[in-house]
């Protein structure tokens, strides 16, 4: 009798992954409203139909449009893409956001655009409100099982949802004494014709919050905009990436967030520099984006992806 109660627990307790259902990855293209603004966002999920990949201008997508989502209740993943000047978007993490779905994830992608910091946490709050309120997801989300990836400014998203409070005098005294690292301060995208790294100046009254959420993935993220003390409520688990050759500082950045941080992430080093996260580039995107697309001589970035994703599934998996 122990046995057989055992058993059912086992099963009625183990978490909805759908290993035993081969799963193909589904995205879908939605419009939401956040700060009463029109924004779009991808939603990638699990499927069971046949997956079939298409063009969307030099982005090859891995994943088939609009296809049915797979029975079940599946975990969430919030993910805040890069900014830099020209404010970035989702498609760029194509490979690791469907890897996800096949992997029985849901996974939130809004295109931040343009939009500075303070408003980025904005859309990510709206957008997991949509998804929420959508007919056709809601039934398949484990909203109990939260969890957020953040690559490079999408990494200060990540920490401040998760209870982060930027030190704004902590980040001008360092801009001002290190006036070489651009990449921390002056990268920042805008909407407007004010200098890059006042994007980042915001009022910490005005921080949204997801208290839910339950584990970060960072990839070599940008927090040179937070002191220990701001970072003494984020408490989740974290997996912390840190190309060995990034462009963007380790002291400022991910060396402080491993000394500052109340629960020490647990950091793994891989190499490439900066934007060996995004994915490997068609010839288009190569063509016109040559400074995301190229690596040191020696990376295989499609190897490197592969190592990561297998790291983020087993870490969700153990922390949601």
């Amino acid at each position: 009798m122990k046995l057989y109660l055992f058993i059912l627990a086992l099963i009625f307790n183990a978490p909805a992954f759908a290993d035993s259902v081969a799963l193909n990855a589904g995205v879908a293209r939605i419009t939401f409203t956040a700060q009463s603004r029109s924004s779009e966002m991808l939603v990638w999920y699990p499927t069971e139909t046949a997956e079939f990949s298409w063009q969307a201008g030099p982005f090859l997508i891995p994943a088939s449009r609009n296809a049915e989502v797979a029975e079940g209740r599946f975990p969430v993943i919030l993910l805040s893409h890069g900014g830099g000047p020209t404010g970035g978007t989702p498609l760029i993490l194509l490979e690791l956001s469907a890897a996800l779905a096949r992997h029985g994830f849901i996974v939130i992608a809004p295109f931040h655009g343009k939009a500075p910091l303070a408003m980025r946490t904005k859309q990510i709050v709206a957008a997991w409100q949509a998804v929420q309120e959508n007919v056709r997801f809601q039934p398949h989300l484990d909203a109990d099982r939260l969890g957020m990836i953040g690559f490079s400014l999408g990494g200060a998203v990540a920490l401040e949802l998760a209870g982060a409070i930027p030190d704004i005098p902590h980040y001008l005294a360092y801009c001002a004494a290190n006036p070489s690292d651009v990449m921390s301060c002056d990268h920042a995208p805008t909407d407007s014709e004010a200098p890059q790294r006042q994007a980042h100046m915001e009022l910490s009254s005005s921080l949204p919050r997801i208290s839910s959420v339950k584990a970060l993935v960072l990839l070599d993220p940008f927090a040179a905009l937070f002191s220990r003390s701001g970072l003494a409520s984020v408490n989740q688990p974290t997996l912390l990436f840190r190309p060995v050759q990034s462009q963007l500082p380790a002291e400022a950045n991910s060396a402080n967030l491993m000394k500052d941080l109340p629960r020490s992430p647990e950091l793994v080093s891989i190499p490439g520099r900066h934007f060996v996260f995004t994915d490997v580039c068609t010839p288009a995107l190569l063509s016109t984006a040559g400074d995301i697309c190229t690596d040191p001589a020696g990376i295989d970035r499609a190897a490197v992806h592969r190592s990561a994703e297998r790291k983020i599934e087993v870490f969700f998996e153990q922390n949601l």
